[in-house]
């Protein structure tokens, strides 16, 4: 946000407000919903908190898109009375916060917080904690001269809290304290089995987008299913791939059959091994080796690489940008990969990096992100 403005005061309001500071906070808290209702979609252009005279930056023509004009409204909205925060810019509101008390502040995600970032050369963005679940925060935003509302998701051990390589997290304000907002999980619609994927997988740590990636399951691959659960996005398997165990998301999976128990009865019954040791007489054996089809047909199998068109993903060809993974097809995963290079999580190569630019502005960022996910949705 490139603007500021302040409010002259008299120096008699100044210090009452000065003295009744912990008064006024205790109100806050007092007055404050204890459970804690997540805002995962735009506010309406008749809520108050965002588009009255309420909202002082709606009142002074800084309305939104404005990270600050949204953020602002939020906390209205959240505590259902007006807010201490900055009137400034967005990388002044920790420090304004800090110097005046008004909130305690922190490093550690907390709901309904205010998270906010300075930049290198000036500027700052704020946002406001709507979730945290399975390692994952879900942060609503909005962004001046861009977004109305957005949201963008960070994992709670990322320093950066997701933002940008050239953004600086300053911390927490915590505006109060809330329980509650943990979306209900997805009911299990999955079992254990064996599946074949439908697009190129992250292999995660734990349950949730917001574990650490291990490895990427190439698309069109059969895997074993050995335990299913589920989180408020998506479902997801335990599975084994390449010396490796983690989850992965079940809705890129096609269900194959059922995992076929070894039939033990049989081998303990063979230890009856006459006829074993009456068979090294059988010459066939031997001269089996000779059956060249069994050399030949493991190479009719490979068939199986071209990819089949998936639900959430569109070709990659003509585009020119998009298939970060060089799956040939543009899909969730590609956006999650951009989102995860961006937060500094993961490393692409230059040629996959060349691949994030999809909103043609000559940079990696969050929007990228944005613009993949609505164009996967078209």
């Amino acid at each position: 946000m490139k603007f500021r403005f302040t409010k002259r005061v008299s120096a008699v309001v100044v210090t009452v407000a000065i003295l009744f500071t912990s008064v006024f906070s205790m109100s806050i808290f007092a007055n404050a919903a204890t459970t804690f209702s997540p805002r995962l979609s735009a506010p309406a252009s008749t809520n108050k908190y965002y588009y009255s005279d309420l909202n002082v930056f709606y009142k002074y023509g800084y309305g939104m898109p404005n990270c600050t004009a949204y953020a602002y409204g939020r906390a209205y909205e959240i505590l259902k009375t007006e807010p201490k925060l900055s009137w400034g810019n967005a990388e002044d509101w920790y420090g304004y916060n800090k110097s005046n008390g008004y909130y305690s502040y922190g490093q550690t995600p907390k709901l309904g917080a205010i998270a906010c970032w300075s930049y290198d050369g000036g500027g700052g963005h704020v946002a406001v904690v709507e979730k945290i679940e399975n390692g994952q925060i879900t942060f609503s935003n909005s962004a001046w001269s861009g977004n109305n509302f957005y949201l963008t998701y960070a994992s709670t051990s990322d320093s950066n809290a997701g933002g940008s390589s050239w953004w600086n997290f300053q911390g927490y304000i915590y505006i109060g304290e809330f329980s509650g907002g943990q979306a209900e999980t997805l009911p299990i619609t999955y079992k254990t089995g064996i599946y074949k994927t439908t697009a190129a997988l992250n292999m995660r740590s734990g349950v949730g987008t917001g574990n650490s990636v291990l490895l990427t399951i190439p698309n069109n691959t059969q895997i074993t299913i050995t335990d299913v659960k589920s989180d408020s996005d998506y479902n997801w398997g335990y599975t084994t791939y390449s010396g490796k165990s983690g989850w992965v998301c079940m809705d890129y999976c096609s269900y194959v059959g059922a995992v076929t128990q070894p039939t033990t009865a049989k081998p303990t019954t063979q230890p009856t091994t006459a006829k074993p040791t009456t068979q090294p007489t059988t010459a066939k054996p031997t001269t089996q080796p000779t059956t060249v089809p069994a050399t030949t047909q493991p190479a009719t199998q490979p068939t199986t690489v071209t990819p089949p068109a998936t639900s959430g993903s569109k070709p990659a060809d003509g585009l020119g940008v998009g298939d970060v993974n060089g799956d040939g097809y543009i899909t969730i995963i590609d956006a999650t990969m951009i989102q995860q290079y961006v937060s500094s999580q993961i490393e692409l190569t230059d040629e996959q990096i060349a691949q994030c630019d999809f909103d043609f502005d000559g940079q990696i960022t969050v929007m990228d992100t944005t613009c993949m996910q609505k164009y996967l949705t078209y």
